[in-house]
C-alpha cells in the first residue's frame, strides 16, 4: 500500500470542505484529478470513504477513522518540514503552548514573557483550549507543550505542576459569603452559573454532583474566567470555579468558598510528546516549574491545600 502525503492532504481538505469543487480549488487540482486521487485512495484502503448526498459529502465509518489518523500524520509531517527548514538555517525560533483557560490568563503568559525577554527574536504563541483539544493539539503537533490535566495517552508524557480544588465563587452580599466552607448540596443550590461543558472544572463539578445523586444543569454557561467573574459581579448568580482563580483574581466583591466533603481536587501539569527533544521546550518546562514555586510562595494556601499530595513545599 503506497499512500502519499498528497493523497492524505487532499482527503483532509475534502472532509473540511464537504464539496469537491471547493476542495479542488484549495489543493490546486482539477475536480477530475481530485476525484481520481480519492478513488485510488479508496481502492488502496479497500473501502468507501465518503457517502455522496447530492453535492455534499459525508464520511463513512472508514472515512472517519482515516480522518482521525490522517490529521495526525499530516500535522506531524508539516511540523517536521518546518523543523527541518529551521535546522537547516541553524535555529528553531518558535514555541507554541496550548493551555487551559485559567492558566492562559496567569501562569502561561508569566512564563512566556520571561522567555520572550531572553529570546526577543523568537516567536511565541499561546492558544486557549479545552482539555481534549489541548491533548489533540500536542499529539498532532499543532502545539509543542500543553498545560492541562493528566492524559494517559501512550505517546504523551505528563509533568505535574500543582493541584487546586473547587470553590463556590459568589458576591460578598451572598447569604453564604461568610462561610469558611460549604457542602456540595449547598453548592448545587446556589451555583446557577456553570463553566461550559468540556472544561476540566465543569467535568470535576459534574463528577462531584453525580456522586451524591445530583445532575448539574446550570441556567447560564460560559468558558472564560473574565466572563464568569463578570456574570457573578453583575449579580446573575454564583459559579463553581477553582482555587487557582481565587489566587490570581483581583475582582473586588467576590468570595471563594471551598466546597468540602469531599474536596474535589484537580491536578494541572505539562503535556509533552515523548519524542519532543528541543532545547526551547525544555527551557519552557523548567521556567514554568520555577514560576509555580514562586507563584505559590506568594499565594501560599490558596492554590494548594497545605499537606495535600503534589504540594510544592
Amino acid at each position: 500500500m503506497d499512500i502519499s502525503y498528497r493523497q492524505l492532504k487532499a482527503f483532509i481538505t475534502l472532509v473540511e470542505e464537504r464539496n469537491i469543487t471547493r476542495a479542488a480549488e484549495r489543493v490546486h487540482l482539477t475536480q477530475s484529478a481530485l476525484s481520481q486521487m480519492l478513488k485510488r485512495l479508496e481502492q488502496q484502503l479497500e473501502g468507501e470513504l465518503f457517502i455522496r448526498e447530492g453535492r455534499e459529502l459525508s464520511l463513512t465509518q472508514a472515512g472517519e477513522a482515516l480522518y482521525r489518523e490522517a490529521r495526525v500524520i499530516v500535522n506531524r509531517l508539516d511540523k517536521l518540514l518546518r523543523d527541518n527548514r529551521d535546522r537547516s538555517h541553524g535555529f528553531h525560533k518558535s514555541l507554541v503552548v496550548s493551555s487551559l483557560y485559567t492558566l492562559s490568563a496567569s501562569l502561561a503568559p508569566m512564563t512566556l514573557n520571561s522567555m520572550k525577554r531572553q529570546h526577543n527574536d523568537f516567536t511565541f504563541r499561546l492558544i486557549e483550549e479545552q482539555v481534549d483539544d489541548i491533548t489533540r493539539s500536542v499529539l498532532e503537533g499543532r502545539a509543542d507543550v500543553g498545560i492541562n490535566t493528566p492524559s494517559y495517552h501512550p505517546e504523551l508524557h505528563f509533568i505535574p505542576l500543582f493541584q487546586d480544588y473547587l470553590c463556590l465563587a459568589c458576591r460578598e452580599d451572598h447569604p453564604l459569603a461568610n462561610a469558611d466552607r460549604i457542602s456540595w448540596e449547598q453548592a448545587y443550590e446556589h451555583a446557577g452559573i456553570g463553566v461550559s461543558p468540556g472544561n476540566s472544572l465543569r467535568t470535576l463539578a459534574d463528577e462531584a454532583f453525580h456522586r451524591i445523586g445530583l445532575s448539574y444543569d446550570p441556567e447560564f454557561n460560559a468558558s472564560h474566567t473574565s466572563t464568569l467573574l463578570g456574570m457573578i459581579s453583575s449579580g446573575l448568580g454564583s459559579a463553581i470555579l477553582s482555587s487557582t482563580i481565587f489566587a490570581i483574581d483581583n475582582t473586588p466583591g467576590i468570595r471563594f468558598l471551598p466546597i468540602r466533603a469531599p474536596y474535589q481536587y484537580r491536578q494541572v501539569g505539562l503535556l509533552l510528546r515523548k519524542d519532543a527533544q528541543r532545547p526551547l521546550i525544555d527551557e519552557f518546562c523548567l521556567k514554568i516549574q520555577e514560576q509555580v514555586v514562586s507563584w505559590q510562595a506568594v499565594k501560599l494556601g490558596l492554590v494548594l491545600l497545605p499537606g495535600q499530595p503534589g504540594a510544592v513545599a
